[in-house]
């Protein structure tokens, strides 16, 4: 059996005293990389050992392997519930929730004493809960890396959740300073997506809307042009909005001469298998996708993340940066490139997070630590804590001027209705208009900006002139 870690041994033990304690659905938060598979692995392993029966739920085919690779390497037998799949009588069952769901009363007359719920932030859905309602006696397990749901639905019982107890692990921060996972370098440009007019649905920016703001030459240019400035040749996986998104960004970067591919779920399994394995032996440079590995892929070469879709899920922003974390030989750290400007709405990966079974996400929590402002280093792009000096390269931020200063130029005059107009524009129609130095502090001083608005906006153009077009 693999060895526990002892943050991992320490989980289980804690698990076991919740156990004790009374608790009868404790949820283990750990984040992507923590190895929350081998610990449930351990623990399904104790089970057989005392003669009972463990179901672990899944949802996607990428996790079913999973566990049952960790499974197979802790030398517990097991089945697998699934298409494709004989049926066997061994304790211990890996079930497709999907399948199961179809099965569920032929499932449920065996019954079980331990349900192990794997990505347990969906167990608020449906199919989920309609299975968990079948063992009325089984103890319930939940590990996930994100303890929320963006409809705000409440994984807790006190709120019609499943879970009654929370055992929260270290977070990023503290297994980047193990050793555990690697430090993230997040770079993003000047100025992030104009969403205006996309609407809200679901509790998340609507995905049509979405592809119409952000499947743009000049955006995807951009996340090319950065790609090969930042990280050349590193694999890499582009969270794209819909899946003509995903094909288009793969079409871009194949087009500048990078290995590249995009993937999706009308792919047949073995397509989609090549696309995926092609990061880890170096044949896909590129992989573009629209959620479908935004859970469940572990691919530890891979060395960069280009966010190219925004959203207001704090869960999904962590699951699509944590593809990127795990260890790997000569991979020294993970370069996110943020074009959605998600870094900005919810935090560096690695800063503390204070979760919750209540339904509400940290970020809007008054117990919550708050998260710092981010400074936008204005010689290497990268993203860092609010400190004088950029961790990444060097630079030596100087203090903003607070006093008004004189600046020459043509002045343009401004009226009430003039400066309606300009606060309401989007801001990449008015810098799509903007062709001079005066034009810019126009905007910036109708929309209110900060003093550095136009070098930023000046530096960025030079750096990517596509995105001036």
């Amino acid at each position: 059996m693999t060895a526990l870690r002892p943050y991992q041994a320490d989980a289980v033990a804690r698990l076991r005293a919740a156990y004790t304690a009374g608790a009868r659905a404790p949820l283990l938060v750990l984040p992507t990389g923590g190895g929350k598979t081998l610990i449930f692995s351990h623990i399904c392993a104790g089970a057989a050992a005392r003669g009972r029966r463990a179901l672990v739920l899944v949802h996607r085919r990428e996790l079913i392997r999973q566990a049952s690779a960790k499974l197979h390497a802790a030398g517990v037998a097991h089945g697998i519930v699934a298409p494709g799949f004989s049926a066997t009588r061994d304790a211990i069952q890996v079930a497709s929730v999907q399948t199961l769901g179809r099965r569920l009363a032929r499932s449920a007359a065996r019954g079980v004493d331990l349900i192990v719920i794997d990505e347990a932030h969906h167990a608020a859905a449906g199919t989920w809960r309609r299975i968990v309602d079948a063992f009325p006696g089984a103890r319930l397990l939940g590990v996930t890396a994100t303890p929320e749901r963006l409809d705000g639905k409440s994984l807790g019982v006190g709120a019609g959740g499943p879970f009654d107890m929370l055992v929260d692990g270290p977070g990023i921060g503290e297994l980047v300073r193990l050793g555990f996972l690697v430090p993230s370098e997040v770079y993003a440009p000047a100025e992030a997506p104009d969403l205006t007019g996309v609407r809200v649905r679901a509790g998340d920016w609507a995905r049509d809307d979405l592809e119409a703001a952000l499947d743009r030459p000049q955006v995807v240019g951009c996340a090319v042009e950065h790609y090969a400035r930042f990280c050349p040749g590193l694999p890499a996986i582009a969270f794209c909005a819909s899946v003509r998104h995903a094909r288009d960004v793969a079409g871009r970067f194949s087009a500048a001469g990078w290995r590249a591919a995009a993937v999706d779920g009308a792919m047949t399994v073995a397509a989609r298998d090549r696309a995926i394995a092609g990061l880890a032996d170096g044949t896909v440079q590129v992989l573009a996708s629209c959620d479908l590995i935004s859970e469940g892929l572990d691919v530890p070469a891979v060395g960069a993340v280009i966010l190219l879709r925004p959203t207001k899920s704090l869960g999904l922003h962590l699951q699509q940066v944590g593809r990127g974390l795990r260890p790997a030989p000569a991979k020294a750290k993970l370069v996110v490139l943020d074009h959605a400007g998600n870094t900005l709405r919810h935090g560096l990966p690695d800063a503390p997070r204070s979760w919750s079974l209540d339904g509400a996400a940290p970020r809007r929590r008054a117990d919550a630590p708050k998260l710092p402002a981010l400074r936008r280093c204005p010689a290497c792009f990268a993203l860092h804590p609010p400190i004088a000096v950029c961790p990444v390269c060097g630079h030596q931020h100087q203090p903003e001027a607070r006093a008004v200063r004189e600046v020459s130029g043509e002045l343009a005059r401004l009226d009430e209705a003039r400066l309606a107009a300009l606060r309401a524009a989007p801001l990449r129609e008015l810098l799509r208009h903007a062709q001079s130095d005066a034009d810019l502090r126009t905007i910036a001083q109708a929309r209110g900006y900060k003093p550095g608005w136009v070098w930023h906006v000046k530096r960025e153009r030079a750096a990517c002139p596509e995105a001036a077009a």
